[in-house]
C-alpha cells in the first residue's frame, strides 16, 4: 500500500527539487538559497510553494527544459507526468492490498499509495471513511499522493458509507479503478486487459436443470412447495442466461424480475402460515 523505500527516497528528491525551482520562480518563500534549506522548512512552508506549483503548472515544463538539477531522462520523465496531477478532494474509502481505494470528483475511483509512510497508520481502518484534500501524482505506473494532506474533520453516517462503498464496487465491477495517470487515464476510462478464459458452467446448469424440471408442488404436498419450485426454477434460468450472455443487461434484467415474483409469492404463502 505504499512505495519501497528507494521508490519513495526518489519521489523525494524530485519533490523537492521541483519546489525549490518553484520557489526560484515565484519567490513565496524569501531568501530560500538551497534545496537542503527548502528541506528544513516547516511543513505549513513547504505547502504554500506545493500550492503555487499546482497554480502555475507551466513551471512543472519549465523545469524540464531548463533542467537546473542535471536529472537524468528517465527522472525528468517522472517530473514531466505531473502535469497529468489531480488536485481536489478525496474520500480514502478502504484499503487493499495492492492500495488504498481514494473516491474524487465525479465518483472517480483512485488505487493509491502512500510514500513512506502506510495510509492505515495515518488512518485506522476504523477511522474510514476519511475526506482530505490533496494532490494525486503518476509515479511510474502507480499513483501517489504528494505528501500534502489536508484532513477534514468529518464523521459519516450509514447512508454516506452505502454510497460510497457502491461507488467503489461499481468501478471494481467495470474495471474502472484508475491506477495510472499518465496521460490516457484521467477520467476512468477502462484499460484494455487481455481476456480471461472463465470456467464453463453450462454441464452443471444442465444437471441442475435437468433435476429442477422434475420438482412439482400438488395438492398431497405443503403449499409452500410449488412457489419454491418456482422460485428455484427462475433463478435457474438466470443463471444460465447469465452464463450464456452476462452483457446481455436487458435479458438479465427480465429474468431478474421473474425471480423476484417468484420470490415475493413465497413471501406470501410465509405470511398466511399460521
Amino acid at each position: 500500500m505504499k512505495l519501497n523505500a528507494e521508490e519513495a527516497e526518489l519521489f523525494f528528491e524530485l519533490a523537492w527539487a521541483v519546489q525549490f525551482y518553484v520557489n526560484t520562480q515565484k519567490t513565496v518563500i524569501a531568501d530560500l538559497r538551497s534545496i537542503k534549506e527548502f528541506i528544513e522548512l516547516p511543513q505549513e512552508q513547504k505547502q504554500l510553494v506545493r500550492d503555487a506549483l499546482y497554480d502555475f503548472p507551466e513551471l512543472i515544463d519549465d523545469y524540464v527544459s531548463e533542467n537546473p538539477d542535471k536529472l537524468d531522462e528517465g527522472k525528468l520523465r517522472i517530473v514531466k507526468r505531473w502535469k497529468s496531477h489531480v488536485r481536489g478532494d478525496f474520500y480514502i474509502e478502504r484499503y487493499l492490498k495492492k492500495y488504498a481505494v481514494f473516491i474524487g470528483g465525479n465518483n472517480n475511483v483512485y488505487g493509491v499509495l502512500a510514500l513512506h509512510r502506510r495510509f492505515d497508520d495515518m488512518f485506522p481502518k476504523n477511522y474510514l471513511p476519511t475526506y482530505i484534500k490533496t494532490v494525486l501524482l503518476p509515479f511510474r505506473d502507480k499513483i501517489v499522493y504528494d505528501g500534502f494532506m489536508q484532513v477534514y474533520s468529518i464523521s459519516f453516517g450509514g447512508g454516506v458509507k452505502r454510497s460510497l462503498k457502491d461507488t467503489y464496487m461499481k468501478a471494481k465491477q467495470n474495471e474502472k479503478i484508475i491506477t495510472t495517470l499518465n496521460g490516457e487515464r484521467t477520467s476512468g476510462n477502462k484499460i484494455a486487459k487481455p481476456k480471461v478464459k472463465h470456467r464453463d458452467w453450462s454441464k452443471e446448469l444442465e444437471r441442475i436443470t435437468s433435476v429442477a424440471k422434475t420438482l412439482k408442488g400438488g395438492v398431497d404436498q405443503p403449499v409452500i412447495n410449488g412457489p419454491v419450485f418456482s422460485l428455484l426454477k427462475s433463478s435457474i434460468e438466470l443463471a444460465n442466461q447469465a452464463i450464456v450472455n452476462s452483457s446481455d443487461i436487458d435479458t438479465l434484467r427480465k429474468e431478474l424480475r421473474k425471480v423476484e415474483t417468484a420470490k415475493r409469492k413465497v413471501e406470501t404463502i410465509l405470511n398466511r402460515i399460521e
